[in-house]
This record gives structure tokens, sequence and C-alpha cells, in this order.
């Protein structure tokens, strides 16, 4: 799901998410990265003679927002905060109720083993 565009000079940059925390970032329509977060990332861009950097943090169980900085060479160029959709949130939430039953599952039958 596309979150936010950036433009630099005559270029365009996107940022997506999936549901699964899969970021990917577009630079003129073309991907140039692709990284796996729960919490953020830093996502590296070359464009012509500029060193450019799209960071992503997202606090979990927070305000549900994503902040996304660009900078070039540090310096911060632009900052966008976006909502998460429902539905990815949605997704996280059934995921962790599934991982808790899977964990207690687990360590009960553990438990149970060593008596």
């Amino acid at each position: 799901m596309k979150y936010a565009e950036f433009n630099i000079d005559s270029n365009n940059i996107e940022f997506f998410n999936s549901h699964f925390g899969i970021e990917s970032v577009l630079l003129n329509k073309k991907r140039i990265s692709k990284k796996f977060s729960f919490t953020g990332i830093k996502h590296k861009i070359a464009l012509q003679s500029k060193d450019l950097t799209l960071e992503s943090k997202y606090k979990l169980f927070d305000n549900h927002e994503i902040n996304l900085q660009l900078k070039e060479n540090g310096k911060l160029i632009e900052t966008k905060t976006v909502k998460v959709a429902l539905k990815q949130r949605f997704g996280w939430i059934v995921l962790g109720i599934f991982a808790g039953i899977v964990a207690y599952k687990l360590l009960n039958s553990i438990v149970e083993n060593l008596s």
C-alpha cells in the first residue's frame, strides 16, 4: 500500500508498506529498496550526486502512525507522518493473538513433559 510520496528536483520517491512489514522505496517508478521492518528502517537512495536516506519510524502500540524523514547527507529535508491502514493494524493483531496461542501451547506442553 502506498503511504507517501516525495518530489526532489524532477524525481519522484514513493514509500510503500505491506501488511507484513515489507517496506519498499521506488525512485521514478523503479524499486530501489525493499526491507522488512517492525518499527522502522533506513533506505539509502542514490540520486545523481546526492546521498539521500528515507527513514521510517513506527512505534508499536502508540498512535498508529509512520513517521517518514527524508534526509540529504544527514540533514533533514522533509518529514511526513502517515496513518497506518486499519487493515494492516488488524492483521498484526490477529498475528499477535495467533503467536500468543502457539507460544502458550508450546510452553504448556514443555511444562507437562517436565512434570
